[in-house]
């Protein structure tokens, strides 16, 4: 063999693979969205309620209205059928999703997923049990009476997997969300407990108030993605997260539609979604820095039939402030928020 064709045979197919990794790199996907983590921060369960045993209750539990008579937090109270119903759903739940996944009852939670069964035992424990008793205390005072369902998926591709395996639902949040219907949360909880707290507020206010708003609604669960359980239990403070920088650019460039606008069109879903969010939380998160959002929510869930967009709830709580007047105190309190990334908070802790 000539040298000229030994060259020709070993130096001609580098162009060839260069050019090919090149447009291999030209024409690969952009990387998807990474995931802002939601967190409930410095939520000390041992410090807030009494603990449940360990293990699965032989009696059903649920949520009673109202404070005890000594003044203490909405009790648990005996519910055979409801705890009936829970181990139904569990054993379908079981079957669904197969030998590599673990299912827990804690009625009214039916709690699944590719966890260990240690590990859906402490996110009821320390996440969803001290949130719903929080939110039957400061909103929701009617507790569940079917199954809520509740899946945890370790983290994104299982989350994706299951999604489609079990509801044939494709290009999902990359959180999770709730699936009306069915009464079924479907969580990627590696994105944080706050994203439970979020969707599990809209479980317990389709029990509580089914028509409530979007806007107060998202505005609501929004709030709780990074939160803290107060010391008392009977409440929830939103914490400053991720959705802080959009608002506040769209502030600093008049890009804001107006609070009037945002709860009285009806109109969430139908531009900037993403912005509607972060108004809301924010608004909501407003109110509560007044001492003002438990009481809100009281005068329009009172009156919630003659006011269905919380309209005239708002109004009154700002007793009787234009529009203009509330938007502008809005405004100018979200430009002295701060965002700080928070660390990642365990369901044990």
């Amino acid at each position: 063999m000539s040298r000229l064709r030994l060259l020709v045979l070993v130096v001609g197919p580098i162009p060839i693979v260069l050019g090919s990794f090149g447009l291999s790199r030209l024409l690969k996907p952009a990387a998807a969205p990474r995931a802002e983590h939601n967190h409930v921060v410095a939520a000390h369960q041992q410090a807030l309620l009494p603990m449940l045993a360990e293990g699965r209750p032989t009696t059903g539990q649920r949520f009673e209205s109202g404070p005890t008579p000594d003044g203490g937090l909405p009790r648990f109270l005996v519910a055979d059928p409801l705890e009936r119903a829970c181990d139904r759903e569990a054993d379908t739940w079981q079957e669904l999703l197969g030998p590599d996944c673990a299912v827990v009852v804690r009625p009214p939670f039916v709690v699944a997923g590719d966890l260990s069964e240690d590990q859906l035992v402490a996110w009821h424990r320390h996440t969803i049990e001290p949130a719903a008793r929080a939110m039957a205390a400061a909103y929701f005072p009617q507790r569940p009476t079917a199954p809520v369902t509740v899946l945890l998926f370790s983290g994104e591709p299982s989350y994706e997997h299951y999604a489609k395996t079990l509801f044939a639902d494709t290009g999902v949040s990359i959180y999770g969300y709730y699936k009306r219907g069915q009464r079924v949360l479907v969580m990627n909880i590696a994105t944080g407990g706050g994203t439970l707290v979020h969707e599990l507020t809209h479980a317990l206010a389709d029990f509580d108030c089914p028509q409530i708003p979007d806007w107060l609604n998202e505005g609501l669960a929004s709030l709780h993605e990074q939160c803290r359980f107060r010391a008392d239990g009977r409440g929830i403070d939103g914490l400053v997260n991720w959705r802080l920088p959009k608002l506040q650019e769209a502030i600093r460039h008049d890009r804001l539609r107006s609070l009037a606008s945002l709860v009285g069109d009806d109109n969430f879903r139908d531009h900037d979604i993403g912005l509607n969010y972060a108004q809301a939380r924010y608004f909501c998160m407003f109110m509560d820095s007044r001492g003002q959002l438990q009481d809100f929510f009281r005068r329009w869930r009172a009156a919630r039939k003659s006011d269905p967009l919380a309209v005239t709830a708002v109004r009154d709580t700002f007793a009787g402030s234009d529009w203009e007047t509330i938007d502008r105190e809005y405004r100018e309190w979200v430009l002295t928020l701060t965002w700080l990334v928070a660390p990642p908070t365990p369901p044990s802790e």
